[in-house]
């Protein structure tokens, strides 16, 4: 897998960028699945029906819960970067104190 590294010594506070925005993109998906799920089975809130929305179908919400993986992933790869980026700079930022 692809790591940003800082040292070769360091691996303290790492995400895995992939793998945390795939866990991030997967939880999205089965969430939408699972609201398409229910709101086909016990009908739309009455603030929804109120706003005029279809009843989304299985096919719609499939659609739906791909684009919540691809936004999940998005999402998570990004904070996993940032993350490393900034456990770096305060790793090295504690090493030069001591």
């Amino acid at each position: 897998m692809w790591r940003l590294q800082c040292s070769k010594d360091d691996m303290a506070g790492k995400l895995c960028p992939v793998s945390f925005g795939l866990a991030v993109g997967v939880v999205s998906f089965f969430a939408v699945m699972v609201w398409t799920v229910w709101v086909m089975y016990y009908g739309l809130p009455p603030v929804m029906a109120a706003m005029h929305i279809p009843v989304p179908t299985l096919s719609r919400g499939f659609v739906h819960a791909l684009l919540a993986l691809m936004k999940g992933f998005a999402f998570g790869f990004f904070v996993a970067l940032l993350n490393d980026v900034f456990s770096c700079c305060l790793a090295g930022r504690r090493k030069k104190r001591k």
